[in-house]
C-alpha cells in the first residue's frame, strides 16, 4: 500500500510539474471543459434572447467560482455577465426555427458545466453538432442556456417553464418535444412532475433522454483521482474532496466541491449511492475516506451522505413522482466508458459517467401511466450523445410522427 501512496504521489506531481499545455491536452481528450473562451457561438443560431423567469426574480443568487463561470464569450455578452442571475436563462433560435418542415418545435436542453454551445460544437472541437443535424433533418430547433453551468434543477425547472411558454407564444405550437442530456433531464422532470412553481401547462409532448441520471450517480465519489484531475486541469468539473494535497501542502477546495456550501448547486441533487450494485475499487487512492467521508492520504472529503444530505436527497424523492400520462418517454443509455483512449466510469456499464441502469430507470417516470415509446443503449460516451450520427439517427426516429 505504501508503494501505491508514494507512486501516485510521484504521479501527481508529475502532473503538476509538467505543463499547463499537458494537462489541457489530457483534459480536452477527456472531454472535461478546461474554461477555454469560446468566441462567435452566435454563428450557429438565428437570434439569442436573453430571458428572465419571473417567478426566480426574489430567489437567492447562485454562487459561482473561477472555474464556472460563463466562458462562451457571446453567452457572457448576452448575459451581460460571466455570472448571471439566479431568474436569467437564454432562449437560442437555430436557422430555420419559424420555417422548417416539422412544425413541432424541438427544444434542446443542456446538461452539467455546458450551455447551448454543447449542441453545436462541443468545447469548440470541430464536431457537427446535433442542432445542424437536426436542422438538416427539417426540425424547428430551440436551446437553452441556463444561468448557471451547475444550477439549481429546480431553479432550472422554473428557467425551462418559462423558455417553454415563449416558445410557444411565438410559434403558436401547443406543445413541444424536450430533448434533454445528462443534468438537464433532471430540471425537466421536476417541471413534468408539477414541482415548479409553474404548474405544468401539458405543453410537452415528447420528452428524449439523453444519458439522463434517472436513479443518479456517485461518480465524483467512486473515482477519487477524477478529482485531482479536475483540480489540476481547472476544470468546470465538480470535486468531492474539499480539501486536497499539492505540492505538498493541504489546499482548501470548498468553493469547488460538491457540498451546500460549494459553487456546485445543483450536484449534490444528483447523487445516489450505488455501492451495493457496484463495488469501488479499493485500488484507487484515498477510496474509503473519498466515499464515506474523512482524510486520506492526499484529500479530505466529507463523504457522499453528506452530499446527499445536501441535496435534499433529491433523486429519491424524485423517483417517486411520476409525470403527466400523455407525455411520452424515449431513453438513450450509452455504453462506451471511454474518452478517447482514456478511462471514465468502469464500475459497471456506463457512459463514462452515468451507469445504464441509471439511464434506463424508468419506474418513477411511468409511475403516473407516461408512455415509454423506447429504450436504447448506443456504444457512445457521454459526451458522444450531444453530436454522435448515429445518436441523432436514434433522436429523429423519436420525433417522427
Amino acid at each position: 500500500m505504501l508503494d501505491l501512496i508514494c507512486g501516485l504521489q510521484t504521479f501527481m506531481n508529475s502532473i503538476e510539474g509538467s505543463g499547463i499545455d499537458y494537462i489541457h491536452n489530457l483534459s480536452r481528450d477527456m472531454f472535461l471543459n478546461v474554461g477555454v473562451a469560446y468566441k462567435n457561438s452566435n454563428r450557429f443560431w438565428e437570434k439569442v434572447e436573453s430571458c428572465k423567469a419571473v417567478n426566480l426574480k426574489d430567489k437567492k443568487a447562485e454562487r459561482f467560482c473561477a472555474e464556472n463561470v460563463h466562458r462562451d464569450i457571446d453567452i457572457a455578452a448576452h448575459f451581460g455577465t460571466t455570472t448571471p442571475a439566479a431568474d436569467q436563462y437564454l432562449l437560442h433560435f437555430a436557422p430555420g426555427w419559424d420555417k422548417n418542415r416539422n412544425s413541432i418545435p424541438v427544444v434542446l436542453i443542456h446538461g452539467a458545466g455546458l450551455d447551448a454551445t454543447s449542441f453545436t460544437d462541443l468545447y469548440s472541437m470541430g464536431f457537427q453538432g446535433m442542432q445542424q443535424q437536426l436542422v438538416e433533418l427539417g426540425y424547428r430547433v430551440f436551446a437553452v442556456t441556463f444561468s448557471h453551468p451547475h444550477g439549481d434543477n429546480y431553479y432550472q425547472a422554473e428557467q425551462l417553464a418559462d423558455a417553454l411558454a415563449r416558445i410557444r407564444e411565438i410559434t403558436k405550437a401547443r406543445q413541444v418535444d424536450i430533448v434533454a442530456h445528462s443534468k438537464g433531464g433532471l430540471a425537466t422532470r421536476l417541471y413534468l412532475a408539477g414541482k415548479s412553481s409553474n404548474s405544468y401547462q401539458g405543453d410537452i409532448r415528447r420528452y428524449i433522454m439523453l444519458g439522463v441520471p434517472n436513479m443518479g450517480l456517485d461518480y465524483p465519489f467512486r473515482n477519487p483521482l477524477q478529482n485531482y484531475l479536475v483540480f489540476t486541469s481547472g476544470s468546470n468539473g465538480v470535486m468531492a474532496w474539499d480539501q486536497i494535497l499539492s505540492m505538498g501542502t493541504m489546499v482548501k477546495t470548498v468553493d469547488r466541491a460538491i457540498y451546500s456550501d460549494g459553487c456546485f448547486p445543483g450536484q449534490a441533487q444528483m447523487l445516489y449511492r450505488w455501492d451495493d450494485e457496484y463495488p469501488l475499487d479499493l485500488l484507487q487512492q484515498d477510496w474509503w475516506t473519498t466515499y464515506f467521508g474523512g482524510s486520506g492520504f492526499v484529500s479530505h472529503s466529507r463523504g457522499i451522505n453528506t452530499a446527499i444530505k445536501d441535496g435534499d436527497s433529491m433523486i429519491t424523492q424524485m423517483d417517486n413522482w411520476g409525470i403527466d400520462p400523455d407525455v411520452e418517454i424515449s431513453i438513450l443509455a450509452g455504453n462506451n466508458s471511454k474518452f478517447n483512449s482514456f478511462p471514465g466510469e468502469s464500475s459497471g456499464p456506463s457512459d463514462g459517467v452515468v451507469f445504464v441502469a441509471s439511464a434506463h430507470h424508468s419506474d418513477g417516470l411511468q409511475k403516473s401511466g407516461a408512455k415509454l415509446r423506447d429504450k436504447k443503449i448506443l456504444k457512445v460516451n457521454h459526451m458522444e450523445l450531444l453530436f454522435a450520427r448515429k445518436v441523432v439517427r436514434w433522436l429523429d426516429a423519436q420525433l417522427r410522427d
